[in-house]
């Protein structure tokens, strides 16, 4: 039952993050992303004194944990709110949505069991060519050079994230979720700082939508999100845990256009049902979690 709530959770998070990265990161990028995971970083300080039952360890086996799972934060996450500049919320929360595919392909050379077949190879192949359709017709003139940069820095996004979760589950450490999204989360916030030390010393004027946007990226998407993400990551398996993003693509369609006012028109329909019938496709046997 635990098990099936985080896996609810997540996907309700996961498919409202992409307008909350959107507004954040609307009057600076570099301030969202690094506000966003600050804040983060200080609400989860108190759910680990009061709620850790072990220590905190400081071994260098653990340490080399903590900085594997800084990488789709600092990694994943960064790279996205620049990409957000330039794309609708809908189109992130679609590209995001190749996070299993990506998963797949890295497990078929790191995690043993875990090889691309000729069926997960055609779902790849649909995948794409849903991206296609969804891109190509849709790009501004004025910013297609710039959109194109930003697809880019999506699927690198899609990138460190998949390559953080399938060294997470190889590792498969005995390190609780808790005390790896916190020292994941203050890595991330060291990362922005060696990065533009005078970021979060510099304000911009925030609309309070973009402000409320930001406190819930951090309380609801960073701490809650990667504390429900890295739990899933230690009972489920990998490329099951990737299967998140399946789901919520069509959602994250539906929030940007209500909330947000992004376009939905035909091609963007049918890219989004190529994108997803892929996912199924390449995740054709999925037939129910696996508990440990």
């Amino acid at each position: 039952m635990k098990i099936a709530l985080a896996y609810l959770g997540i996907v309700m998070i996961w498919a409202t993050t992409p307008l909350a990265v959107k507004w954040s990161g609307e009057s600076d990028w570099l301030f969202g992303v690094a506000a966003r995971t600050l804040l983060g970083a200080l609400l989860i300080v108190p759910f680990v004194w009061w709620l850790s039952k072990q220590r905190f360890d400081w071994q260098w086996p653990a340490i080399k944990v903590y900085l594997v799972a800084s990488i789709p934060i600092l990694g994943g996450m960064t790279a996205m709110y620049w990409a957000a500049q330039y794309l609708p919320s809908g189109w992130i929360g679609i590209l995001f949505g190749m996070t299993p595919v990506m998963t797949g392909i890295m497990a078929h050379y790191c995690l043993p069991n875990s090889r691309l077949t000729l069926r997960k190879s055609l779902g790849v192949l649909i995948s794409l060519a849903g991206l296609v359709v969804i891109f190509a017709p849709n790009l501004r003139e004025q910013h297609a050079q710039m959109q194109l940069a930003a697809i880019a820095m999506a699927l690198l996004s899609v990138v460190f994230h998949s390559y953080g979760t399938v060294l997470i589950k190889r590792i498969n450490p005995g390190i609780s979720a808790l005390h790896l999204v916190a020292a994941a989360l203050w890595i991330t916030v060291a990362g922005h700082f060696l990065m533009a030390p005078m970021t979060l010393f510099h304000w911009p004027d925030l609309q309070l939508h973009q402000t409320l946007a930001i406190f819930y990226a951090a309380s609801v998407g960073s701490v809650l999100g990667f504390m429900l993400y890295f739990y899933l990551l230690k009972h489920v398996d990998a490329i099951k845990v990737a299967l998140i993003p399946v789901i919520t693509p069509i959602f994250a369609l539906l929030i940007g256009h209500w909330f947000n006012g992004e376009v939905l028109n035909a091609t963007v329909w049918l890219g989004a049902a190529m994108v997803v019938i892929g996912l199924v496709t390449f995740e054709w046997r999925f037939k129910g979690l696996k508990y440990r």
